[in-house]
């Protein structure tokens, strides 16, 4: 009975440059870079070794006919290899737009709880950030990607409409840890934005607010999309101000600042990133206004720290665990190849009470 040859073990701390070159030739007899290498930045960090030690490696491949290099292009994988293996079908890729570091603590939990889900069912998962990809025209970057890892399974994270129909239309493996945007077909799994927020504006109209502000990013993701739906359906007759901000805490402030210039002022304000809505509700109390007594606040997304603020902010909260296995089953159904277009999990998240919401002031 044959068994898949095992995917060779990463060199140790800083090999010399020969460990450097056996470990790319395994990996090039493989078939794991099917047309061009990375990058020799992407490479570096991947062998853990310098610069000059992985040119020193790629230099010997290059002896050996198994790479070729022309000026202002990545290096090609060349010679006939007539033996090698077709990469792993379990590799799952996520595909960020920022630095692993800046993410939200409960983002980077799900991810881990992913990572290792995956891992137990036998699949490789990696990380990869490329801003180019997440651009209005992304074919470019999103061509050279999937270059790279051709049999994988691709997971869109805060992904865009140019980037959801880039996928769809090339009928490549991939899904969504997020929201479709409208006309996109692939499987997706996230939070029942649209039912939370539709929530949380009911239940403001119920305690009497009649005007009320909605702050979301001017990014275009299609769940603060069904947000912004969701509120203004929950509203009924009352009125819903959605401004929106750059991200940046100075974003927050001026949009806010600005938007309670207005008269009557807004008594009820959803935000919808946890981090904006720290910014907003410290800023309002530095301002002076009392809360819930003079404004309701309401944060559609959770993260730890929000327990530490005071008065603590009403909020929604979902299951990290829960997503990152209905992601994993998406993953893995994907990779067999069973068709998933109609499979789109909603999560409805628990609504913790918190300190911020009130009726409304009398005027």
């Amino acid at each position: 009975m044959s068994t898949a040859p095992a995917s060779p073990a990463l060199p140790s701390r800083v090999p010399r440059a020969a460990e450097a070159a056996q470990f790319l030739r395994e990996r090039l007899l493989g078939g794991t870079w099917p047309k061009f290498l990375p990058g020799e930045l992407e490479l570096a960090r991947q062998l853990q070794v310098g610069r000059n030690t992985l040119r020193s490696a790629l230099a010997m491949l290059e002896k050996e006919g198994l790479l070729k290099t022309q000026m202002g292009r990545r290096r090609e994988v060349v010679g006939s290899i007539t033996t090698a293996a077709k990469p792993t079908p379990h590799t799952a890729v996520l595909l960020l737009g920022m630095p692993y570091h800046t993410l939200a603590p409960t983002t980077l939990l799900w991810m881990e709880t992913l990572r290792l889900r995956l891992q137990g069912a036998g699949w490789d998962l990696k990380m990869k950030v490329d801003s180019a990809a997440f651009r209005h025209s992304p074919a470019t970057a999103l061509e050279t990607l999937v270059s790279e890892q051709p049999e994988a399974v691709w997971i869109l994270h805060r992904s865009t409409l140019a980037m959801q129909r880039w996928f769809e239309t090339r009928g490549l493996k991939a899904v969504i840890a997020g929201t479709q945007h409208q006309g996109i077909s692939l499987p997706q799994v996230d939070t029942d934005y649209r039912a939370s927020s539709r929530h949380a504006a009911a239940r403001l109209a119920a305690l009497g607010h009649r005007h009320m502000l909605l702050m979301t990013s001017r990014v275009e993701l299609a769940g603060d999309a069904e947000s912004v739906a969701g509120f203004q359906e929950g509203a009924g007759q009352a009125k819903v101000e959605v401004v929106t901000h750059n991200e940046t805490p100075a974003g927050v402030i001026a949009t806010l600042r600005h938007a309670l210039e207005a008269r009557p002022r807004p008594t009820a304000l959803f935000v919808l990133r946890a981090d904006h809505l720290a910014t907003a509700q410290t800023w309002l109390l530095a301002q002076g206004y009392g809360i819930p007594a003079q404004i309701s606040v309401i944060s559609r997304d959770d993260e730890p720290f929000l327990q530490h603020l005071h008065p603590e902010p009403a909020r929604y909260q979902r299951s990290a665990e829960v997503f990152a296995k209905k992601l994993a089953r998406l993953v893995t159904a994907c990779g067999e190849g069973r068709s998933l277009r109609t499979d789109s999990p909603l999560l409805m998240p628990d609504f913790l009470r918190g300190e911020t919401v009130g009726p409304a002031p009398q005027r």
